[in-house]
Order: structure tokens, then sequence, then C-alpha cells
């Protein structure tokens, strides 16, 4: 009797054993899968974060450019240097409003599916977010009040249209008239003030996006990647 009872324990321990172990598996199984999936979403905002950076120098440099030709045509208008018509023509034309559009579907994609908010890595996810949720959407708040700006200052620019585009029958003394009139340099001032606002928010963003591409890439090549080790 008592080996039968002996018998019945060690199976049954047996079948216990088994169903933990099944269970056990399929769990470890599942958590590899996801990880695996957030190994390749983060490799894919890795790689949205590299074209973002490349998108935001270029638009940082081409604002820069705008601000040289600003800095040029104010030491004109406050007699720094000699009034030219042919020179006017070509800093006015450089006048306009380069803004910044980024790259998001990597970020939107991995949060729909539910993987991004799995991972363990907070730290990372909090960076990461932060580009995408506030820094972009700080970005585009500046970048449609720098273009306001422009729309609406559009007509300070606009008599020098014709020369900028080299037509016919432009009248100089006009075009000299309006560049000194007030009107073109308070709206000079005015889109001058918005494009530094918006400078100052390009290169806030920019260095996060070098913080975040560092710490995407200590977490990938790292072998407690997916163990949610905090970033140094």
């Amino acid at each position: 009797m008592k080996n039968i009872l002996a018998r019945g324990g060690v199976e049954f321990l047996a079948v216990f054993l088994g169903i933990a172990l099944s269970l056990w598996v399929d769990d470890y199984r599942e958590n590899k899968e996801l990880n695996d999936r957030i190994t390749d979403d983060y490799e894919n905002i890795y790689e949205e974060v590299n074209a973002n950076l490349a998108i935001i120098e270029n638009v940082i440099s081409e604002n820069k450019e705008v601000i040289l030709a600003e800095e040029e045509i104010l030491k004109i208008l406050n007699g720094e240097l000699s009034y030219n018509h042919d020179t006017i023509a070509r800093l006015v034309g450089k006048i306009y409003s380069p803004t910044f559009f980024g790259e998001t579907s990597a970020h939107r994609t991995s949060v729909a599916s539910g993987r991004f908010n799995s991972s363990k890595n907070d730290e990372l996810n909090r960076q990461i977010s932060s580009i995408y949720e506030h820094y972009f959407v700080r970005l585009k708040n500046n970048g449609d009040w720098l273009d306001s700006i422009y729309k609406q200052g559009f007509g300070y620019t606009y008599p020098f249209n014709k020369a900028i585009y080299e037509q016919k029958n432009v009248d100089k003394a006009v075009i000299k008239k309006r560049f000194f009139s007030d009107e073109f340099h308070n709206g000079l001032l005015n889109f001058r003030f918005a494009r530094s606002i918006y400078l100052q928010r390009l290169e806030e963003t920019r260095k996060l996006l070098g913080q975040v591409k560092i710490n995407l890439e200590k977490y990938l090549v790292s072998p407690s990647f997916n163990l949610g080790v905090s970033i140094n």
C-alpha cells in the first residue's frame, strides 16, 4: 500500500513538474519573442534617430545661412555697409523659413503595437518619448510660428521679387526706398527674432537626439540589453 502511494506521489510530482516546466518554457518563449521584437523596434528607432539628426543638421545649417544674410542686410540698413542694388536683391532673396519635419514612423509603430511600453528600459524610453512627444511637437509649434511670421511679413519682401528674379523694368529707386523703410526694417527684425528662438529649439533637439543615439548604441550592443539596466 505504501509503495502504491509512494509511486502515485512520484507520478503526480512528475506530472506537476512537467506542466510547470512546459508553462515556464512557453513563458520564456513569449518573453524572448517580445524582447526580440522590442530589439527590432529599437534598431528601427535608432535608424530613425540617425535620419532625424541628418535632417536637423541640414535645417540648422540653412537657418544659419539665412542669419548671415540678415546680418549683412542689417549692416546696410544701419549704415555700416554701402547700399548696392544687386547685393540687396541677392541678400533679400535668401530670406525664407527653413523648418524641420522629422521622421516618426518607427516610434509610432512601436507605440501602437504596445511593445514600446512593454520594454524594461524606462530611462531610454523616457528620453525617446521626450523627443517624439515633446521636442518634436515644440519644434512644430515654433516652426509654424516662424512660417506664419514669414507669411504675414511676405509684404516686406514682395516688392523685391522683380529684382530677385532679375526681371526687366525694375525701378531701382522704388526698391531702395522700400529697403530703407521702417516696415521692411521692423519686419526683418521680427522675423529674425522668431528665427533665433526656432534655432535654439533646433539645437536643443539636436543635442537630445545625439544623446539618444549614443544610449541606443549602448543598449543594442550590450548583453544586458533587455534586462532594463539603467543608463550611466
